[in-house]
């Protein structure tokens, strides 16, 4: 026969009472059974799924407890050993998130997420969610406390940020000069603003891949001369840059000296013509 779980969900309304809000009430106990189905869809290794979760029992007293039961799909089937096998992963998935912070077996990206949100409501608007799963065997108590939400959102938090992973790539950075130096080496050294984050970027040279910088005024390099340089790319993780092995530099011209708008239109382009019938006869004319 199979055996039920039970979910206690308690809140606090303004006077400090038990009355959580039928909508907090309603999604946490959906929340808790969207997990047990997307468990039940790793369980059963692309098997369609067997269980309906039906509410079987509830008390009238304070905190609210509603028994919760699984019943087969289809008329005579039994469920019993997927049920044990669901509820415990699911109760032992909801300590290790807990206990680690790290993602348990059968738990999906979205079970992750509803999991997250049964921890989270409890720190917005319920007080405390307790599952009960007492009729199976080696299924812990699931308790979500204010306390313990918050640990879990600091853990999952930090389960959810990629690894600092250092690399090397070659590449290219456009930026801003921001400061021109030796390194301890004698090396020419320097600080690029990158145009993109702003980040600031250590170019070193061994060769000559900074040498097209000397050539100019230093009043010019102090202004914040936009350059590229290009060679080998040295990240701390992802993203950050440490710093950059330069074997060339590309300097833009100032943009005092780039043409303006007068001296790229040119009014008779099209010879008179409208712009689509221009473009038909180029097309027309192969």
């Amino acid at each position: 026969m199979s055996k039920p779980i039970k979910i206690t969900v308690s809140g606090t309304d303004h006077r400090g009472g038990d009355a959580p809000t039928v909508e907090d009430l309603l999604a946490q106990i959906q929340d808790f059974v969207f997990v047990l189905h997307g468990v039940e869809d790793a369980v059963s290794d692309g098997e369609p799924n067997e269980i309906v979760w039906r509410v079987t029992n509830a008390t009238k007293n304070s905190p609210l407890t509603f028994e919760v039961t699984p019943t087969p799909r289809k008329h005579a089937m039994n469920v019993d050993r997927r049920a044990e096998k669901v509820v415990q992963a699911t109760a032992k998935g909801f300590r290790q998130l807990y206990e680690t912070g790290e993602r348990p077996a059968y738990f999906t990206d979205q079970v992750v997420d509803r999991a997250a949100k049964v921890y989270e409501r409890v720190t917005n608007g319920l007080s405390t969610t307790i599952v009960d799963f007492c009729g199976y065997d080696d299924a812990p108590i699931f308790e979500a406390s204010p306390d313990k939400a918050r640990e879990v959102a600091r853990k999952l938090d930090v389960a959810k940020r990629p690894a600092a992973i250092a690399h090397r790539e070659l590449g290219s950075l456009e930026g801003f000069i921001s400061k021109v130096e030796l390194d301890g080496f004698g090396r020419p050294l320097v600080w690029l603003k990158s145009r993109m984050d702003g980040q600031l970027v250590k170019c070193i040279s061994d060769a000559k891949g900074l040498d097209r910088i000397g050539h100019f005024e230093v009043s010019e390099v102090l202004k914040g001369l936009r350059v590229r340089v290009h060679g080998l790319l040295h990240y701390k993780d992802l993203e950050q840059i440490a710093s950059i092995e330069v074997e060339g530099v590309h300097v833009f011209e100032p943009d005092n000296k780039l043409p303006n708008h007068d001296e790229i239109i040119a009014p008779n382009f099209t010879d008179g013509v409208e712009a689509s019938e221009y473009l038909r006869r180029l097309h027309s004319d192969g």
